[in-house]
């Protein structure tokens, strides 16, 4: 059973709260008035009366922050703080009283913190009439979490389209505005649109740095996002490219080669292992030969016509590849396997290139 509040104790701790809010929100500071405390007070004793006039600072504090422009994380840190303010008398409370106290006194603490968060959210929530900006940004964020839109694209007066894409953008960016059908949440990280898929991406984007997700059905907004992301983290990393759009469609094979890094690394270390007892500038010149002649349809010439190199050269490197790889050369499966494991191993370096620029 909880150990009740010694009696008069409830005054000095709704004091103390109190205090702590009007340091923490001076510009409210008028609202928390002796009202205000007896209020808490009462809250810390168990019973709640109604909050009605004067006694309601608490909602009213809410609707000031609103018209102020602030947000309610500040006021809730402000009654946070209100309550850190009584926890030293709780204390004194547990020493002249019994220990019992203290737990009953914290729990009474956070319960009233509780409860004015909830009044001022409630006050705060019912002041804000969403603007159309508001409404569509809700939209888009329902549509990319997989959360129920249809009632919210209604009231946003959205059209939907058969089809869309998600493009992520870089912070601060350009997006050419009342583009028809487009959604937006320039304040997430990273910045995405959610677009027709018939919109004309450059005259929307310009030409700075974008990535797009596939196109997809309206309900699967998600998906879109999730891949216009994921070039975009890869676009990053470097292993995408750096300047314009990249085109999710354009980079499907690197999509599937990083989907999964330590599979992709073991499948080129396993496949290529023949070439890994090799000096560096010997192994690479083999592993550019393999990459031609697995692409290359004749023989030594036109291996040496990819590569840009004397023929005999060419007729040397390729005896060096038959002695490591073998009948592997011939075999139709094994021959993919390499091919996959030299793209692998390109778009790895690539990444390790570009972490090594901008260490």
């Amino acid at each position: 059973m909880t150990t009740p509040l010694p009696p008069g104790a409830a005054a000095p701790l709704a004091r103390a709260i109190v205090a702590g809010i009007r340091h923490a929100v001076p510009e409210h500071a008028p609202l928390f008035d002796a009202d205000a405390a007896e209020f808490v007070a009462a809250l810390l004793s168990g019973s709640r009366p109604a909050p009605v006039g004067r006694t309601d600072a608490f909602r009213r504090a809410g609707v000031a922050e609103h018209a102020a422009g602030g947000d309610l994380d500040r006021l809730s840190r402000a009654y946070q703080a209100g309550g850190r303010r009584a926890l030293p008398i709780v204390a004194e409370l547990g020493r002249r009283a019994d220990a019992g106290v203290v737990g009953a006194g914290v729990d009474a603490v956070l319960r009233c913190v509780d409860i004015l968060i909830r009044l001022s959210t409630e006050a705060f929530r019912a002041a804000h009439v969403p603007t159309a900006t508001d409404l569509r940004r809700d939209l888009v964020r329902r549509l990319v979490t997989g959360g129920p839109w249809t009632d919210l694209a209604a009231r946003a007066g959205w059209q939907p389209p058969e089809r869309v894409v998600a493009v992520v953008v870089a912070a601060g960016a350009r997006v050419a505005p009342f583009t028809p059908g487009m959604l937006t949440d320039l304040t997430a990280a990273p910045p995405y649109l959610l677009l027709p898929a018939s919109a004309d991406l450059t005259r929307v984007l310009g030409h700075g740095p974008a990535a797009t997700g596939p196109v997809v059905p309206v309900p699967e907004a998600a998906t879109s996002l999730y891949w216009a992301q994921r070039a975009w983290e890869l676009r990053g990393r470097g292993v995408l490219p750096g300047d314009g759009l990249v085109r999710w469609p354009d980079h499907l094979t690197t999509h599937w080669l990083v989907a999964d890094e330590l599979l992709t690394g073991a499948l080129a270390a396993r496949s290529l292992a023949p070439l890994s007892g090799l000096a560096p500038n010997q192994r690479a010149k083999l592993a550019e030969t393999l990459d031609a002649v697995l692409d290359a349809r004749g023989g030594a010439p036109e291996v040496a016509g990819r590569l840009g190199i004397h023929p005999q050269t060419a007729r040397n490197r390729l005896r060096r590849l038959r002695s490591l790889f073998g009948a592997r050369l011939d075999d139709p499966e094994e021959r993919l396997g390499l091919r996959i494991a030299l793209r692998a191993e390109r778009v790895l370096a690539a990444e390790a290139e570009s972490v090594a620029r901008t260490a």
